[in-house]
């Protein structure tokens, strides 16, 4: 498919499915609101139905209803699929704690992947791509995942990393749209988001694994000075 099709589709996808767009990207600014200022159970599953929600419509409505051409569908069906399950199983288990992280730089970042999430579309004019021939919140895959990479990100070390990885799967591959891939541009986005959530669950990772190694020589000096008594 060439890019003037693909466009083409997502015109005619944004038409029907007006005013979804704009109902989402208001309930992704209330619950963010939430999960940040009152983190908490309620708050939390309340984003992870959402999130739930958002990756099930991608799936569904997005590729299998007017994007069964597209290049991506094939992948991102599962995928979608996949993390919509996770996020809804995980309202019951409760390993993902959404919150804002400590650090300030972090933070920052956070709350700018999120502006760019939302404000997808309003990049891509910069690359002259309008309404309704534009990548919109919530109702498709890539501006969702900056979304969601952004929230899974900032609650590391508290995070699923199975949707985190599913997440990523559809992320990094985007660097073929950095290099002029359907001429879809502001996919940008969605690639240094996914860098940075991979930076970010790298760096986690590694900070849990020195603070294993610590507690266990405590262990160890404390076994030994029992012995030596």
């Amino acid at each position: 498919m060439d890019a003037t099709s693909w466009w083409e589709t997502v015109g005619t996808y944004n038409i029907a499915i007006f005013p979804f767009q704009l109902i989402v990207a208001f309930v992704a600014v209330a619950l963010t609101y939430l999960v940040f200022t009152r983190p908490g159970e309620r708050s939390d599953r309340l984003m992870k139905a959402y999130l739930s929600l958002l990756c099930a419509w991608d799936g569904l409505v997005f590729f299998l209803v007017y994007g069964r051409g597209l290049p991506g569908t094939v992948l991102g069906v599962p995928l979608f699929f996949l993390a919509a399950i996770l996020f809804a199983w995980d309202i019951r288990r409760g390993i993902t704690r959404f919150r804002l992280p400590d650090a300030l730089w972090q933070s920052l970042v956070t709350g700018f992947l999120i502006l760019l999430a939302l404000l997808y579309p309003l990049v891509g004019s910069v690359f002259g791509h309008f309404y309704p021939e534009s990548c919109t919140f919530g109702a498709m895959p890539c501006p969702t995942t900056v979304f969601a990479l952004a929230l899974l990100s900032a609650a590391l070390p508290q995070a699923d990393r199975k949707v985190y990885w599913v997440l990523l799967i559809w992320a990094l591959p985007a660097l073929g749209k950095c290099l002029g891939a359907l001429d879809l541009y502001e996919d940008c986005i969605l690639f240094w988001a996914g860098i940075y959530a991979l930076i970010m669950l790298v760096k986690t990772w590694r900070e849990g694994k020195r603070a294993q190694e610590l507690e266990r020589s405590e262990i160890l000096d404390l076994v030994e000075k029992g012995i030596g008594q």
